[in-house]
């Protein structure tokens, strides 16, 4: 395993990238845990709560601009 590693770290960043998107998507989604009823409770009920606020939703240029941050 270590000279993976090393293998690994001897990549340039856009080939790290490249791996991590690879491995991303190599990722299977049936292999992914089903979702607890009480977390998919609590996000339908957060959902209900951000749609029922619409008027209270900030757009990407308000977040951003609150955050410092250029888009």
């Amino acid at each position: 395993m270590n000279t993976l590693i090393e293998s690994i770290q001897q990549l340039g960043s856009q080939e790290k990238l490249q791996l991590v998107e690879d491995l991303w998507d190599s990722l299977e989604t049936e292999s992914v845990p089903p979702i607890s009823d009480p977390c998919f409770q609590e996000l339908n009920r957060r959902l209900a709560l951000s749609q029922s606020h619409l008027e209270s939703a900030l757009s990407m240029r308000e977040i951003a601009d609150k955050l410092g941050v250029r888009l």
